[in-house]
């Protein structure tokens, strides 16, 4: 995370010292040196920072370095972003006001009012300064720790695998390894070749040497060969290890790639081999085509079985057969589990212990590494408290975690570029379990800026799909769902790979399940906390208030129904000044015709770019919300009417009132939201502009929509010259009007005159209802 973090902020910075303001800031206020530093030691940083990431998992002190990097690059981009929305305020302001002066403004002694925040070009000044000291002593830090410059030092990889596997403990998977089997002794082409993938320890190479060990026993090749990929894809240590695996010792003297597959192809001409490569990471076609060439010389076919976590790879070897592996069941697991935490153990201490072991087991969660490895665990704990212990405890916490459950997962983390691996980290935020919408998951990593290299939104939301699609690709989204053109909209994340997020998290990413029926106060603990989620498990349990949420910038609460006091939204909207992204879940209130207000200090976040609001009753935003200029995303439910002012939203993309059934009206303003792209539900007149409410004309200037919208017409009559100005032909993203005449009078005729008046374009779709 910490170097897709370096590189926005450096970004950030080139984009914004062009800009004339930024100029006039350095000249004024005299901070130009302090902001060529900044970059100069951002620089110096980002050449290492990726090795220091790998690092940092065995080594703490290089993990407390990445961890004061982070905090101080989330600081300048706080900072970044402050003075951005003071410049935006600025230029607004100025454009409405005819009255302001034409004359130049020092810049250093002009203050800002952003949501209560007075901000001044000397206190954007001070706050660079503080953070270049900060920056300074994390450079030197740096040369002490000796990090390599434009390399990455590759996690240490995973033990060598064989052949040879003790098979009884391989538990729950002889009838795919029959299936496998079956396939590779068939008579189909002259090479065939059989896939297996899934994510990381769930018993792919354990199931590979259960079919070398099966198809040896039946004699059916006659060379059967062992390749252990794993690492770079090094062609000529590959194929020295195929020609040692047929028997040709020599292989050592052969220096050429060449001279190499000239052997290969020769001593495989007239014999049936069987070849496993295991653990294969590479996704470029170039690395198997000359093997593959030299493979094709054998006379009665070669026969090859690739295990992999990739789909991406399947497609390049030609995988003439794919088994992706399925979870273990519990019950499988446990037999797993107490083959080995039992060794040694006599029969009452076995009984003692087994209603324990049964429910670790579940914690495996279907993956036979996790299983083997806290199997091991507990054989080396004699008394049931320590078995409860572990129970109890999530993988993280666990002395075996980091070098033996985490470590494979990490070579899958690792291998993502830093872009996408910030994407991951993020969502660990979400519960064990939590299904996962991709469009969803997309808003969010927008709205935390991780896709931010590049600026069309459109080309934001096609590289979330890419960045989601990689990681499905992976196996490290599984439960995968797909429409009816095979396109994944939601996913699961395991909860091992969810646990390993959080241990690389740590402090950053806290999540919280509540589960008592008290109200209470919540202490996030870490003030390094950046991201949080609130599980709410029992009704009537959410905190009064919530403490360390001074650098919080994501607030997720998941949940039924909860208490929250008007203090303790203050309170937090107050302090969590740094938030994001906000989707709460109001509490129901015992009188239902009681109406929930939001307080005005909602006003304060000024950095916000989403807001969901779900309420049970009715609620009121007040009119501060209009000063979150930053605001991209409004989701609302049961809103009441929403703010007059909202076309100060000048940010606003997304706005989701479809359940907000009490609203009679929506304001003129939102006609001027020219950003706006998704517009599920408004109501807009279709008799006259009115002066306050929003016309169907005012849809003039909202050329971006796309998709459907549902759009309700208030009237006893059609202005043509009305429904004329809305030209809706300009709009091309938009796909789809689902309409209701709300008037009483409403007939065929209005019908006829609105969809005549509107002039759709050829085959865009118009569906009426309650006509």
């Amino acid at each position: 995370m910490a170097a897709a973090l370096v590189s926005f902020i450096l970004g950030q910075l080139a984009t914004i010292t062009f800009e004339t303001a930024w100029q006039e800031l350095k000249l004024v206020i005299g901070v130009e040196e302090e902001v060529r530093k900044l970059q100069s030691n951002f620089e110096a940083i980002q050449e290492v920072v990726e090795d220091a990431e790998v690092k940092q998992v065995m080594d703490k002190s290089v993990k407390r370095w990445i961890d004061k990097l982070k905090d101080v690059a989330y600081d300048m981009e706080d900072v970044l972003d402050e003075w951005t929305t003071a410049l935006s305020k600025l230029k607004t302001d100025e454009a409405e006001s005819a009255s302001v002066p034409k004359k130049k403004v020092r810049l250093s002694r002009l203050p800002f009012n952003l949501g209560g925040q007075v901000v001044r070009g000397y206190d954007i000044g001070d706050k660079i300064r503080r953070i270049n000291v900060e920056l300074d002593e994390i450079a030197k830090e740096k040369d002490r720790n000796h990090f390599a410059r434009s390399e990455i030092t590759q996690p240490r990889r995973l033990e060598r695998t064989t052949a040879y596997v003790d098979v009884s403990e391989i538990k729950g998977r002889n009838d795919v390894r029959d299936n496998i089997v079956s396939k590779l002794t068939s008579d189909e082409g002259s090479i065939q070749t059989v896939s297996i993938i899934g994510m990381c320890g769930i018993g792919k190479t354990a199931l590979a040497q259960l079919v070398v060990n099966h198809v040896k026993g039946q004699n059916s090749f006659d060379d059967v060969v062992w390749v252990c990929v794993s690492d770079f894809f090094d062609q000529i240590k590959i194929a020295r290890e195929i020609l040692e695996g047929l028997g040709c010792g020599s292989s050592r003297d052969l220096i050429s790639l060449q001279g190499l597959l000239d052997n290969i192809a020769e001593k495989v001409r007239d014999r049936k081999v069987f070849i496993v490569f295991d653990d294969v990471w590479t996704e470029r076609e170039a690395d198997w085509e000359a093997l593959r060439a030299a493979l094709q010389h054998c006379k009665h076919g070669i026969r090859i079985l690739v295990t992999t976590r990739k789909e991406s790879v399947v497609k390049v070897i030609r995988s003439s057969h794919v088994f992706r592996l399925e979870l273990l069941s519990d019950e499988i697991c446990w037999e797993i589990l107490k083959s080995k935490a039992f060794f040694g153990r006599g029969e009452s201490e076995r009984r003692d212990l087994e209603d324990v072991g049964m429910r670790i087991a579940k914690k495996c969660k279907g993956l036979a590494l996790a299983a083997k490895e806290l199997g091991s665990l507990l054989r080396q704990k004699r008394r049931r408290v320590e078995w409860e212990r572990v129970l109890n405890s999530g993988f993280w916490e666990l002395e075996v975690a980091e070098e033996y459950i985490f470590r494979p997962l990490l070579l899958s983390y690792y291998d993502l570029p830093s872009t996408i691996r910030r994407c991951l980290l993020y969502c660990a935020i979400f519960p064990k379990d939590y299904v996962m919408g991709k469009d969803e998951l997309i808003v969010h990593w927008k709205m935390q800026g991780f896709l931010n290299s590049v600026d069309d939104d459109s080309e934001m939301e096609l590289k979330g799909e890419e960045y989601f699609e990689y990681l499905a690709d992976r196996s490290l989204f599984q439960d995968l769902e797909r429409d009816d053109y095979g396109n994944i909209f939601v996913g699961k994340m395991h909860d091992l790979v969810h646990d390993c997020l959080l241990f690389m998290t740590k402090d950053e990413i806290v999540t919280k399940e509540v589960d008592s029926k008290e109200t209470w106060n919540l202490d996030l603990v870490s003030k390094r906390a950046r991201h949080s989620s609130i599980k709410i498990s029992q009704p009537n349990s959410f905190p009064i208030c919530i403490n360390g949420v001074e650098k919080l910038r994501t607030l997720i609460t998941i949940g039924e129904s909860y208490d929250v006091t008007a203090e303790g939204l203050k309170k937090l909207f107050s302090e969590a000044k740094c938030l994001r992204l906000l989707d709460f879940q109001l509490p129901r209130i015992r009188k239902v015709s009681e109406e929930i207000q939001v307080p005005e200090e909602i006003g304060n976040l000024i950095h916000l770019r989403y807001l969901t609001f779900l309420s049970y009753q009715s609620l009121e935003l007040p009119e501060s919300v209009c000063d979150l200029r930053n605001l991209e995303y409004l989701n609302i439910v049961n809103c009441s009417e929403l703010p007059k002012e909202m076309e100060k939203l000048i940010n606003l993309k997304y706005l989701y009132t479809r359940d907000c059934n009490r609203l009679s009206h929506y304001p003129k303003g939102i006609g001027r939201l020219t950003s706006l792209q998704r517009l599920d539900r408004i109501i807009a007149r279709v008799d006259c502009n009115h002066s306050k409410d929003f016309s169907v004309g005012d849809f003039q200037n909202l050329d971006l929509l796309r998709g459907d919208l549902w759009l309700e017409l208030e009237g006893n009559w059609i202005n043509i010259e009305e429904v004329e100005r809305a030209k809706l032909h300009k709009k091309i993203h938009l796909m789809e009007l689902r309409v209701v005449f709300r008037s009483n009078n409403a007939g065929h005729e209005m019908k006829d005159n609105f969809i005549k008046a509107l002039n759709p374009r050829p085959n865009f779709h118009i569906h009426f209802f309650g006509i």
